[in-house]
Parts: C-alpha cells; sequence; structure tokens
C-alpha cells in the first residue's frame, strides 16, 4: 500500500463521522422530541470532554514518543493505558456522582439519567480509543477504518432499527446503542492489535516519567481545544436553556466535519514529523506542511463558500425540526476559511515536540471564544455563541501559525504554489518519511 492510499483511507476513515452525523439529521432528530435532542446534545458533549482530554494528556504524547524510534514502542503502550484508564474513570465518575446538580445546571432535567451512565460509556470507550492510537504507531489506517466501522455502522443501524420498532423515543435509547457499539468495536480492535497490547513493565518508570512530562503541556492543550469544541453547547445550555442548546447542536452537526479532518490530518501528520524531525530532516517536514495546509485550503474553502450560500435552503429542508439554526449554521461554516490553519500547525507542533507554543498558542484563542461568546450569547441568544466560535477559531489560526513559523517555515504563497502539484510531490514527500508500511 503506498503512502497516497494511506492518505485516502485515513480520508474514509473521518467519513465515518460525517455518515453518522447524516443519520443523526435523518433518523435521530426525527425520533426524538426536542427536549430529549437537547439532553443527549448535553450528555455527548461532556462525554467528548472527558474523551478528548484523555486523548490529548495520555494518547497524543504515546504516539509522538512511540514513533520517534525503532524501539519496542509496548512499553509505553502499557503505561500509557493504565494512566488513560484511571484518569477517565475519575472523570467520568465524578459525573455519575453529580449527575443531578450538573442536570440542574444545565437547566435540563431530563439529562440526569444519562448522566448516570456515563461511567459505562467512558469503560466501553476506553479500549477502543487506545487501540487506535496503537494501531496509528504503525500506520495500521486500514484496521482503524474496520474499528471505526464496526462502532459507527452498528450504531446508524442501531438508531434505524429502533427508530423503524418505535422503540427509539428518548436520549437514553442513544446512550444504551452507543453502549452496544463501542463494545462491538473495542473488541475488534483487541483482536487487530493483540500483540501490541500484550503489557510489559520493562523500563517502566522512565516511560511513565516521559508520557506525564510530555503530556503536561498537551494535556492543557486538550483541556483547551475541548473548551474550544463542547463550551460553546454548555454555555448556550446554560444561559438560553436545553431548547436553544438543541437548535445550536443541530446546526453544529455539520461543522464537525472540520473535527474530522483534524483528527484524520493528525492520524498521519503526527507520526511523520515526529519522525523527520527526529532525524533533522527539517525540509521533509516543511513540504508536508505546507502540502497538508494547501490540500484543506482547497477541501476547506469552496466547501464553506458554498454551505454558507445555500444554508437558507439547506437547513430548513435538512434540519427540519430546527429550520431557525440557520444564522448559527452559517457562522459556524465561515470557520472553515480559517481551520486549515489551526489543524496543521495543531498537528506539526505536536509532532515536532512543541507542546508549550501549542499551549500558549491555543490558550489566547480560546478565552476569546469563551469570553466573546457568553458576552454575544447574552445579547443575540445561540447565534452570538457561533460568533463567538469565529473569532476565537481566527485568533487562535494567527498565534498556531506564528508559533509554527518559529520552527517550520511556512507562508500562505509557499501553500498556494505548492497546491499547483499535489500528486507527484505528495507521493515523493510521504516516502521520504520513511514510514514503516507492511507488505502486502
Amino acid at each position: 500500500m503506498s503512502p497516497l492510499w494511506l492518505a485516502v483511507w485515513a480520508a474514509a476513515d473521518k467519513a465515518l463521522p460525517m455518515l453518522y452525523g447524516v443519520a443523526v439529521v435523518v433518523v435521530a432528530m426525527q425520533a426524538l422530541h426536542t427536549d430529549e435532542w437537547g439532553a443527549w446534545t448535553i450528555f455527548n458533549a461532556v462525554f467528548l470532554v472527558i474523551s478528548m482530554l484523555g486523548d490529548f494528556f495520555v494518547l497524543q504524547p504515546m504516539v509522538k514518543i512511540a514513533t520517534e524510534g525503532n524501539a519496542d514502542p509496548r512499553p509505553v503502550i502499557t503505561s500509557s493505558f493504565l494512566v488513560y484508564a484511571i484518569f477517565s474513570m475519575i472523570l467520568a465518575m465524578a459525573v455519575v456522582l453529580f449527575a443531578a446538580p450538573l442536570a440542574h445546571l444545565m437547566k435540563t432535567p431530563n439529562v440526569e439519567g444519562p448522566f448516570r451512565m456515563m461511567g459505562w460509556i467512558v469503560l466501553t470507550n476506553i479500549v477502543r480509543s487506545h487501540v487506535i492510537r496503537v494501531l496509528q504507531i504503525t500506520y495500521r489506517i486500514v484496521s482503524i477504518f474496520l474499528v471505526d466501522v464496526i462502532y459507527f455502522a452498528g450504531l446508524i443501524v442501531l438508531m434505524w432499527l429502533g427508530w423503524r420498532a418505535g422503540t427509539f423515543r428518548s436520549s437514553m435509547d442513544l446512550v444504551h446503542y452507543n453502549l452496544i457499539s463501542f463494545t462491538a468495536s473495542s473488541a475488534l480492535g483487541v483482536i487487530l492489535a493483540f500483540r501490541a497490547l500484550l503489557p510489559t513493565m520493562k523500563d517502566f518508570r522512565v516511560t511513565m516519567r516521559r508520557l506525564l512530562s510530555l503530556g503536561a503541556h498537551q494535556g492543557g492543550t486538550g483541556l483547551l481545544t475541548v473548551l474550544q469544541q463542547q463550551s460553546d453547547v454548555l454555555i448556550v445550555s446554560g444561559m438560553r436553556g436545553g431548547k436553544a442548546a438543541g437548535v445550536y447542536g443541530a446546526a453544529k452537526t455539520f461543522y464537525r466535519f472540520f473535527d474530522s479532518v483534524r483528527d484524520a490530518a493528525q492520524l498521519l501528520l503526527v507520526p511523520a514529523t515526529s519522525r523527520a524531525y527526529s532525524q533533522e530532516r527539517i525540509e521533509a517536514v516543511e513540504e508536508v506542511t505546507e502540502l497538508a495546509t494547501a490540500a484543506l485550503v482547497a477541501l476547506m474553502f469552496p466547501l464553506s463558500l458554498g454551505l454558507i450560500l445555500l444554508a437558507p435552503w439547506i437547513v430548513p429542508m435538512v434540519l427540519k425540526n430546527f429550520p431557525e439554526a440557520v444564522d448559527e449554521f452559517q457562522w459556524l461554516m465561515g470557520t472553515g476559511f480559517v481551520m486549515p490553519f489551526v489543524i496543521v500547525p495543531s498537528a506539526v507542533l505536536l509532532g515536532i515536540g512543541h507542546t508549550r507554543d501549542l499551549f500558549r498558542g491555543t490558550l489566547i484563542g480560546t478565552a476569546v471564544i469563551i469570553i466573546g461568546g457568553c458576552i454575544l450569547t447574552w445579547f443575540l441568544g445561540s447565534a452570538g455563541m457561533a460568533i463567538g466560535v469565529l473569532m476565537g477559531t481566527i485568533v487562535t489560526a494567527v498565534l498556531l501559525t506564528r508559533r509554527m513559523n518559529r520552527y517550520v517555515t511556512f507562508t500562505f504563497r509557499t501553500v498556494l504554489r505548492r497546491s499547483r502539484s499535489f500528486g507527484p510531490l505528495v507521493k515523493k514527500r510521504l516516502a521520504m518519511l520513511q514510514i514503516p508500511l507492511r507488505k502486502k
């Protein structure tokens, strides 16, 4: 399998959440009352906070450390699993214990039941998330795709069957569907990565210290990224109630496409840039950075423009229960013009090990989103939160690009020049990164 095909499989893998998003629009939003949809939006936001914090704090540093050399990655895999499982379950059980006060704070009483299931949801997701990052270390992208297919396809099928049978009526049903899908996906992941998951205590202390050291700043970046991506729903819910959160969550369904693109870019860029930078091949890192940014610009700019212009027709047609979400949708789609300059610098700064710069660059942008979002939501409702997200994303893009330029030369002009010759350069430069590919 060529490096170009790896990129294709990575794109296919990250298209799965979009298919799930379509199923949510077609099935879940039709099956659930607006109050139940609002409860699910809030529950899912809290779950993603827990999942993303563990990923940033533990799993991403694991990939960075394990791909730097040719040593046995099992010590870092073992230590990272222990830290990730403990960290995630502590956060999950906190939600379970404080389910009632959290539901009252969110002004959504019917989210209390799902909150009490948070421990089971997180537990079934721990193995799946860890396995995906383990497979990423050796670029087993097809295996990652299969693990994700089991989860997303299973969840879509369960929603459809419940809808057709008339048993899909509440947010708690979605919780149960996720439990089943997470369990099946985790089981397949263990089978595919069994040898790499065998525990070892070799160099345990050394590996643990390095993992925690790198994870300190990256964990802080993760907290800020979580606040950027999830605090908006919580702010809207806290200030305007569950119904407004449902409207905003519906508009944000398509916005999650940008999160999928971020994950796909990180899937390939972090281990690749880590390996090349550790070997002092700066030119290879620079060219791949430029190509990745140019590709994202070519994808996101026309897509964002088209969705903004067509929103008055698309939103009422697709989001039939939330036709009033046009303004929120348009402002959120506006972030597509700056997301390439957030996605690529974030992955590159992690890959080359400058997590402190990544943390500092993300901090100010997060503050803009939260402060600006709160003020604008107070005056403009959920549309104000969408404007705050756009403002904070612009600030984050500017700061991260400037900080990346300290180590990797990067200009908008070179991005445009690279975009003219994608094919040959992508294949040539990815091959130069010495990606450890398996033969057919």
